[in-house]
């Protein structure tokens, strides 16, 4: 099948679990190469790999001796899905979002159109800001869990102090210390969207916060989730419906290690060390990673 070719929808029925969902009835799209009446869905089978800080026991447990090591994961399609985090247009930082460009043009495109086709649910997360930004544009997945009660302030620390407000202003975080970085998104307002390279086509969903998407995940019965997006050592990692919180949730995270991009600092832009170590944090901590080749390879065997 070419790639991008639409997927053949297959009527299906899906009930949540959680009290007080919704029921669910509608077209869910699949290939109608893994979806037959009475077959069980197909299997991507993924090589993964992760950083274990240990050695095995004939071997010293020293930080010289630990080693990358490789799995393979079977992943049902039917429970897989590809989570794209803030894949923008624009960016205060002229050199990252120049890479970032390249990549979602190069690497995320093709890798969003290979899921597609292969049947993974696509989910963008592009950021509470490009929604509120653009609230017509994109329908939002609302999920079934309703928005919690704003509770009272903490009485400590003194809400002067928490906002940095008074005397206290001097202890403002980095991005408020001069020069700031406000003086750069001001001509960016109401600019930040998806990339021109990236379209949200039928059947894909879309959600601003992790609630969202775990409430997507439930409906759907998705347990393994692929990200790929920016920035590697910020959002990727960072966002609520990023890899440590949706870790945190109780998803197996894998993170496509080459469709994605850090922040870098003087230091560390030549080798690109402030994106490996947030490569490495997923591997060593919250879960494991994967290559665009080593799925390509996993979806060509299900022909």
């Amino acid at each position: 099948m070419a790639l991008g070719k639409r997927r053949v929808f297959a009527r299906a029925q899906r009930a949540t679990k959680t009290p007080g969902c919704r029921f669910v009835e509608g077209d869910i799209q699949y290939d109608r190469r893994l979806v037959r009446r009475g077959d069980a869905m197909a299997t991507l089978q993924l090589k993964v790999q992760y950083f274990q800080d240990s050695t095995p026991p004939e071997v010293p447990c020293r930080e010289e001796n630990f080693v990358v090591r490789e799995l393979d994961f079977a992943l049902p399609v039917e429970q897989t899905a590809l989570v794209l985090i803030d894949l923008w247009n624009v960016h205060h930082i002229d050199s990252w979002i120049e890479r970032a460009e390249a990549v979602t043009k190069e690497v995320i495109a093709p890798l969003i159109g290979r899921a597609r086709e292969y049947g993974l649910t696509i989910v963008q997360a592009p950021s509470p800001g490009v929604l509120a930004n653009f609230p017509d544009k994109y329908e939002v997945y609302q999920g079934c869990t309703p928005e919690p009660e704003p509770g009272p302030p903490p009485s400590w620390p003194p809400a002067e102090f928490r906002n940095r407000q008074g005397t206290y202003a001097c202890f403002r975080g980095p991005r408020n210390q001069e020069p700031g970085i406000d003086l750069y998104w001001q001509s960016l307002t109401g600019q930040l969207d998806l990339s021109p390279h990236i379209a949200v086509e039928e059947g894909d969903f879309v959600v601003g916060t992790g609630q969202q998407l775990h409430d997507l995940c439930q409906e759907r019965g998705i347990l393994h989730l692929l990200f790929a997006g920016f920035a590697t050592n910020w959002c990727i990692l960072g966002r609520d419906y990023g890899v440590r919180a949706m870790r945190g949730r109780g998803y197996n995270t894998i993170l496509v290690r080459d469709a994605t991009d850090g922040v870098e600092f003087p230091d560390t832009l030549e080798a690109k060390w402030a994106t490996e170590l947030a490569v490495r944090e997923v591997e060593q901590v919250h879960g494991f990673s994967t290559s665009t080749a080593d799925f390509y390879a996993a979806c060509t065997a299900l022909d």
